[in-house]
């Protein structure tokens, strides 16, 4: 079928045709099933790739783990020493919280496993009685083998003879096969009794041993008890700290209550001062006062002919002193005899 473009024939391509466009719906139609279909699985893709990608992660953590402990060597050093650690770190964690039980679990364990050589050394006592039983057993078929082989020597019967003899030699041979294994036996038997000897011997040494080791682990908690309490008096500890605060309190507060006394002591001075500074002008005051009086008297007497005392201005300190009589005292005493002087003063003027 041809799809030429129709540039002188006048034909059409197969897509211009009516079946072309049906085919070209087809395709669509195909297209739009396939998208349809790849969305609906598109989950189960990008499952498939998660678990690809976390079976890669393991596989590599794998091999990194292998190569860490079988190939390469410093890693591998490291881990178990890691490992010695830690088990080192747990077992003094168990051996920090009870120290006295892990001994009598120690002696404990040693006498199971006492036991159990006592149950061996029994199951051999046992063994090496068989064998006395079996060659007691053994001389006793012997010598019955012995007289029917006599017997039957004594009437001819040569088959006789042999059976039984035969017999005779058999149970002498299990005999020293007997008396061989129990000469074993008897040799093990002693060495196990060594054995347990010994045994006996280091369980009671680690039982008195964890005795006295436990005696010396309560003295050591009390001791650590002592030592605790009288860390909580020479030592530091919270109730030291909080009293060292409440003593610093005190000796602030005490501090501060001389402080405000120096305070009021130094306010006190200051007044005394002032009161004695007071005292000094009434003493500068008096001074001036019987300096004037003398002034006055030594006028009344340069003049005593006169009646009355001259006139002194308003501004002279001298006109509240003079008197109306010579030789009488001042009238500068008081307010009252002061003015009285100066309105006689004016007067005689």
């Amino acid at each position: 079928m041809s799809e030429a473009s129709p540039s002188g024939t006048g034909k059409r391509t197969f897509w211009q045709r009516p079946e072309g466009k049906v085919g070209m719906g087809i395709l669509a139609g195909f297209s739009a099933l396939m998208a349809w279909g790849f969305i609906r699985i598109l989950p189960a893709l990008i499952q498939i790739a998660e678990n690809t990608l976390y079976l890669s992660f393991l596989l590599g953590a794998l091999a990194l783990v292998y190569c860490m402990v079988f190939v390469w060597e410093r890693p591998r050093t490291l881990l178990f020493y890691g490992l010695q650690m830690i088990s080192r770190w747990v077992t003094g964690n168990f051996v920090e919280l009870d120290p006295v039980a892990i001994l009598h679990s120690f002696v404990k364990q040693m006498k199971k496993r006492r036991e159990v050589i006592q149950d061996r050394l029994g199951r051999i006592v046992g063994v090496r009685r068989m064998l006395e039983a079996k060659v007691a057993k053994s001389e006793k078929e012997r010598q019955q083998a012995l007289r029917l082989a006599a017997a039957a020597r004594g009437t001819g019967d040569d088959d006789g003879l042999n059976a039984h003899a035969e017999i005779a030699a058999r149970r002498a041979r299990d005999i020293e096969e007997y008396e061989a294994m129990k000469g074993q036996m008897n040799n093990i038997e002693a060495l196990m009794q060594r054995v347990l000897r010994r045994a006996d011997y280091h369980i009671q040494t680690a039982e008195d041993e964890a005795h006295q080791l436990e005696d010396k682990h309560e003295i050591t908690g009390a001791v650590q008890a002592a030592t605790t309490a009288a860390q909580g008096i020479f030592g530091d500890s919270d109730l030291a700290e909080v009293r060292d605060m409440a003593a610093e309190r005190i000796r602030d507060d005490y501090e501060k209550r001389l402080g405000e006394l120096q305070t009021l002591i130094d306010l006190t001075d200051f007044d005394h001062a002032v009161d004695l500074q007071q005292m000094a002008f009434r003493q500068d005051g008096l001074a001036q006062l019987a300096e004037a009086e003398k002034k006055v008297s030594a006028a009344e007497l340069a003049d005593p002919g006169k009646g009355a005392a001259p006139a002194l201005g308003a501004g002279d300190p001298l006109g509240g002193f003079s008197t109306n009589l010579p030789g009488a005292a001042p009238i500068g005493a008081n307010p009252e005899d002061r003015w009285r002087g100066k309105i006689r003063g004016r007067q005689g003027g």
